[in-house]
């Protein structure tokens, strides 16, 4: 059987290969690029995607725009998958698997693959997510890779589990994050005593999460000048609670907070003894930011000395009750 003659793709006029590259998902035109040096002298469009690194023992870039799918660079260390392409329909997620013989050498080729495609494309940082758990030890040299090649990026997550808090802080004080820091870790209880120490917090952020906060005391949280702040698995009382709210009403703190979220032991306790002597009147039940909070009759609202006027809400959760503060909702102030 006679095989069919190639197109003549790169014969084209130079207009009418641009229209075709433009037309190829992230994916494809970085294969594109890579197929040879005409190729790549080709390859000049700076198409503008976001991107996502994830730095685990087998680490992933995600590439995102205005288009609904979200294309994904997975190195797998199953040799099968290699050069296959997956797309998974409920996440809109179209998966490229890269095979790599071990982790080490997964990251050494995620790190390339990343300054190949930045020297391609038109791309930016938009999130960086790491998984302590995933290495054995902090690895410095990649968290200084990072800083030297994304010198800042709006949002951090941070996973691990019983990881030392100066490893967290190593990666906290070497990236510069401009937006939102999400920290999933807890910490371990062997290096200071069963007492780890505090993180310090860039200044640099908008918004903070904590999970597995265990170690946060009132005094941390007196100390934050972020405007949106969220704590969970805290051991912080109800006195301690009234004592930051009162802050917030006289003026001596948070003046620039648009929502404070933590949780509580006991609603009950948080109502009378958080709230006992403040003055508030009851408002309208909030709905909760997420389907998983479940609001719990009215909210409370309160007024600082200034005039601002808070909305005190209290959720059931999955792990107890969580109470959270508004002071930006359109029909407050």
């Amino acid at each position: 059987m006679d095989k069919k003659p190639r197109f003549p793709f790169l014969k084209l006029h130079y207009v009418a290969i641009r229209e075709v590259l433009n037309t190829l998902d992230p994916i494809d035109y970085i294969n594109f690029s890579k197929t040879s040096k005409s190729c790549r002298h080709l390859s000049t469009i700076k198409k503008p995607y976001k991107v996502k690194l994830v730095f685990a023992e087998f680490p992933l870039i995600s590439f995102r725009n205005e288009n609904p799918i979200e294309y994904i660079v997975r190195w797998t260390e199953n040799r099968e998958e290699d050069g296959t392409r997956e797309f998974w329909e409920y996440e809109s997620f179209d998966n490229l698997y890269k095979y790599s013989e071990n982790s080490l050498d997964a990251l050494k080729e995620f790190k390339e693959f990343y300054l190949y495609v930045k020297s391609l494309m038109s791309v930016e940082i938009d999130e960086v997510a790491w998984f302590m758990s995933d290495f054995n030890e902090l690895c410095g040299k990649d968290v200084d890779w990072l800083r030297s090649n994304a010198p800042e990026f709006p949002t951090l997550f941070v996973h691990g589990f019983r990881q030392l808090s100066i490893e967290l802080q190593y990666i906290l004080d070497n990236v510069k994050v401009t937006n939102i820091l999400e920290i999933y870790v807890s910490l371990s209880l062997f290096e200071y005593n069963e007492k780890p120490l505090p993180l310090r917090i860039p200044d640099t952020i908008e918004e903070l999460r904590i999970v597995y906060g265990s170690w946060i005391t009132l005094d941390f949280i007196m100390n934050l000048k972020l405007r949106r702040l969220a704590f969970r698995d805290t051991y912080l009382t109800s006195q301690e609670m009234n004592v930051f709210c009162k802050s917030w009403i006289e003026m001596k703190s948070h003046h620039s907070l648009e929502r404070f979220e933590i949780n509580v032991s006991n609603r009950e306790d948080f109502i009378a003894i958080g709230l006992g002597d403040i003055p508030y009147r009851m408002g309208p039940l909030r709905p909760g930011p997420y389907p998983s909070y479940v609001p719990v009759q009215g909210s409370f609202e309160v007024t600082r000395d200034d005039g601002l006027t808070a909305s005190i809400c209290t959720y059931l959760f999955v792990s107890g009750f969580t109470v959270i503060m508004y002071t930006r909702l359109p029909d407050l102030n």
